[in-house]
């Protein structure tokens, strides 16, 4: 894999157009971040967060660099993740 690609930001690319927006960001810093959508550039991802969090923040910024990992909290089928450009199948349930 080539080590300049952003990860982070390609998998925002391909984020299928019928599938929510909706999860969980953990930073590197084991911070949990939930989502409702979100918005990107080359290098952050804004996030809008339901209901605000502890100090009234709805939104936050993001750098793809302190991104650990996602969490998907939305339904979703098993056939989406093949549009992310995953392989493999998962099981129905």
């Amino acid at each position: 894999m080539n080590p300049e690609k952003n990860i982070w930001l390609d998998l925002l690319e391909r984020w299928p157009k019928d599938m929510p927006q909706k999860g969980v960001i953990m930073t590197e810093l084991n911070e949990s971040i939930p989502f409702v959508g979100f918005a990107y550039d080359d290098h952050m991802v804004v996030v809008q967060r339901q209901t605000p969090d502890a100090i009234g923040a709805r939104q936050a910024i993001i750098p793809f660099s302190s991104i650990s990992y996602m969490k998907i909290t939305a339904i979703v089928l098993p056939k989406s993740y093949t549009e992310f450009g995953f392989k493999g199948a998962l099981p129905k349930v």
